[in-house]
C-alpha cells in the first residue's frame, strides 16, 4: 500500500518535464522558423514593390539618379535587409519609346541566426522589374 502512494508522488511533475521538452524541441522551433520566414517574405515583398515603382518612374522619364536613391533608402528601412541594398537601372542602347528598361534591385535578408533553419540563396534576395518605355522627355524629369 505504500508502494502505490509514493508513486502517486513520484508522477508529480512530470508533466511540466513532457511540456518543456515539447516546447523545447517542437513548438519553439516552429515559432523560431515562423519569425525567421517572416522576414524573409517581408524583404522579398519590398524588394519586388522597390523594383516595380522605380522601373514604373524610369519608364516616364524621372531621373536614373534620384529612382535609384529612392530605391536603396526605400530598401535601407527596417526589417527589410541586413546589407547595403543596391538598384541598378539598364537602358537599351537607344533610349526611344516603345523600348525596354529595366531595373534591378539587391539586398540581404535579415537572418536571425538559426542554422537549422536555412533561408533560400542564403538570404540573398534580387528581383528585377521590366517596363516599356512610355516618354522621353528632352530633360529627365525631376524627382
Amino acid at each position: 500500500m505504500t508502494g502505490s502512494r509514493r508513486t502517486g508522488r513520484d508522477q508529480r511533475g512530470v508533466s511540466v518535464v513532457e511540456f518543456a521538452l515539447v516546447f523545447c524541441f517542437v513548438v519553439l522551433p516552429v515559432l523560431l522558423g515562423i519569425v525567421q520566414y517572416g522576414y524573409h517574405y517581408w524583404a522579398l515583398e519590398t524588394a519586388s514593390a522597390t523594383a516595380r515603382e522605380a522601373v514604373r518612374r524610369m519608364a516616364v522619364g524621372t531621373q536614373e539618379a534620384c529612382t535609384t536613391a529612392e530605391a536603396v533608402g526605400r530598401l535601407s528601412g527596417p526589417a527589410v535587409g541586413s546589407s547595403t541594398p543596391t538598384a541598378q537601372v539598364g537602358y537599351p542602347t537607344t533610349r526611344a519609346v516603345g523600348s525596354t528598361v529595366t531595373v534591378t534591385v539587391s539586398l540581404q535578408s535579415l537572418d536571425i541566426g538559426l542554422p537549422f533553419l536555412p533561408l533560400p540563396d542564403d538570404g540573398r534576395i534580387t528581383q528585377v522589374a521590366r517596363a516599356r518605355i512610355e516618354n522621353v522627355p528632352a530633360a529627365d524629369l525631376a524627382c
